[in-house]
């Protein structure tokens, strides 16, 4: 039988944080050990250790006997997929509706994923049009489904001469706030064209060009490689169906 969200009590905000990680870093294809996910959360692996003690406990995490890999198991996946989709959703309200930048937005949605009902939740997702990802492109999981996306190439991998489409920034690229803002400033974002004027593999950049409705449009952007690997692309320019606008009426309704 399907776990639904009624199955799975809500994890404090704390333990909601190791969950959403470890589910990022195995969508990343990377295997997850404690010593991995206390550098990639920025705490001690004595922290690191507790916490994942209480969640074996909790029936939320498994832990390999051999590899020490920590692994989710359903009720963790679920209540992880949970807290991503009031996450997602309350980066769009923000961003889209309020007015935030996407630092601001992720940082107050880290608050937000813990305090919205599932009533309120739902009410939000049909608001702004049952996004298929948050704002940053990753995929928004549904009653245990999450859509089928392209899975990109690493933007660091275009070649110069190319044109590309971003797809989206990882969940990696989001934790640094830093680089949130100056993708956001400089229009790096999900659907929009970019010619690749160069890469410049020697200073470790590349330098972008804006392409809109198949035109330049003048605003050239570098990039540092490194970066620009934990961002994902689509070759060519990609149709405008696969990414999200958020309707007009979630913007009338913020307005009154």
């Amino acid at each position: 039988m399907a776990t639904t969200a009624e199955d799975v009590a809500q994890p404090t905000e704390a333990a909601a944080e190791y969950l959403m990680t470890i589910r990022y870093m195995h969508g990343e294809g990377q295997p997850v050990i404690a010593a991995r996910l206390a550098e990639r959360m920025g705490v001690s692996p004595a922290t690191v250790s507790e916490m994942v003690t209480r969640l074996v406990r909790e029936g939320l995490l498994s832990v390999d006997a051999e590899t020490r890999q920590l692994n989710l198991t359903e009720h963790g996946r679920t209540a992880a997929e949970r807290t991503f989709r009031r996450h997602a959703l309350s980066e769009w309200l923000l961003t889209e509706v309020i007015g935030l930048g996407w630092a601001d937005a992720d940082e107050e949605a880290h608050h937000l994923q813990n305090a919205l009902s599932d009533r309120v939740t739902d009410r939000i997702d049909d608001l702004l049009g049952r996004p298929p990802t948050c704002p940053h492109g990753n995929p928004i999981p549904r009653e245990g489904h999450t859509p089928d996306r392209p899975a990109g190439l690493a933007l660091s991998a275009a070649a110069a001469g190319s044109t590309v489409t971003v797809l989206r920034v990882t969940e990696e690229a989001e934790e640094d706030a830093r680089l949130l803002t100056f993708l956001q400033e400089n229009g790096v974002r999900p659907g929009n064209a970019f010619e690749v004027v160069e890469v410049a593999e020697h200073i470790g950049t590349m330098t972008l060009r804006r392409v809109a409705a198949g035109a330049d449009d003048g605003h050239s952007v570098t990039i540092g490689l490194v970066a620009a690997a934990k961002l994902r692309m689509l070759e060519g320019r990609a149709d405008e169906a696969l990414f999200h606008r958020v309707p007009e009426r979630a913007r009338l309704a913020a307005t009154g």
